[in-house]
């Protein structure tokens, strides 16, 4: 059940230590964090209710990251989504953030650093609330 006032993250890996490893650096009393091990089940999840954040892999079976991306972005274009992946290119930074990823992290990658990025994109969510302010209510 979904708690009211709660901020809704959804970590999408094909992997699922990745998964359970991000969902551990994310959890705070303020969050649900939730795993998909696909692209398609990430869609079929945040079709049932949307989530405020995204940690999205670049590289899956089936539903590629960036396919996803486009996808969630067509869907909802203000969704905040970050593209994580342990094959950075300059080529797909630039495509992810073309298709409006908010950004791109490199694995391996530092618990503060996602976390951080992790703050500002729930930030965001909160100033595009009625009646936001940046500051979180």
């Amino acid at each position: 059940m979904i708690k009211p006032g709660k901020h809704r993250i959804l970590v999408v890996d094909d992997e699922l230590t990745v998964c359970k490893s991000i969902r551990q650096v994310l959890l705070r009393e303020d969050c649900d964090v939730d795993i998909a091990p696909s692209g398609e089940e990430a869609l079929r999840k945040d079709a049932e209710a949307p989530y405020d954040v995204m940690i999205v892999d670049l590289m899956m079976p089936g539903l590629s990251g960036l396919d996803l991306l486009k996808m969630l972005k067509a869907r909802n274009p203000k969704a905040r989504i970050i593209m994580v992946t342990g094959y950075p290119t300059m080529r797909n930074t630039l495509q992810a953030m073309q298709l409006g990823a908010m950004d791109f992290l490199p694995k391996p990658f530092l618990p503060t650093t996602l976390r951080n990025l992790v703050a500002a994109a729930l930030q965001a969510v909160d100033e595009d609330k009625p009646g936001g302010s940046g500051a979180a209510g």
